[in-house]
């Protein structure tokens, strides 16, 4: 849970809502964008330190976001593609695109979540995964990395369809 706390993991979502507000509106995307990259700020919500190209969970939540619709959306949008634009232009050779938290963040916001609920939210969503971790970890008390194997009961067994007599 630790792990979701600040403003650069669990508050990211939120944050990068703010810097949508922060904007406003589409003729203030450059001016604004430009500003901070000049000052050295982050801009919530672009670049990952695993992702060199776009994030596949971005990519993934965009398109929800768009099939919500609606101004948001569509600033969104926009701002995406300003904002690569102008990073391309000030940081040339250096790949900024949208992380999995610039589109979660509009696509809880269009579900309707309050902004104070995306961490939690995020979370319980996560519960099982760790839950299961910690069940691990207490079957052998050495340190462990999870890995993504799956150790539980097969899948069941598909029952035949009955074939009749023509």
């Amino acid at each position: 849970m630790g792990a979701l706390s600040g403003p650069l993991h669990g508050g990211a979502p939120s944050r990068a809502l703010d810097t949508l507000d922060a904007i406003g509106t589409p003729d203030r995307i450059d001016s604004w964008i430009r500003e901070r990259v000049l000052a050295g700020d982050r801009i919530m919500g672009f670049g990952h330190p695993v992702y060199r190209t776009e994030d596949p969970r971005s990519r993934m939540l965009r398109e929800i976001a768009q099939g919500f619709g609606g101004p948001r959306a569509e600033f969104a949008v926009e701002v995406e593609r300003r904002v690569e634009a102008i990073l391309a232009e000030l940081k040339p050779g250096r790949e900024l695109h949208t992380n999995v938290e610039f589109y979660a963040g509009v696509v809880m916001e269009l579900c309707g979540l309050p902004r104070e609920m995306f961490t939690p939210t995020f979370a319980a969503a996560r519960v099982v995964g760790w839950s299961a971790n910690i069940l691990e970890q207490a079957q052998d008390s050495k340190i462990i990395r999870p890995v993504a194997r799956y150790v539980g009961p097969g899948a069941p067994v598909t029952v035949p369809t009955a074939v009749t007599a023509a």
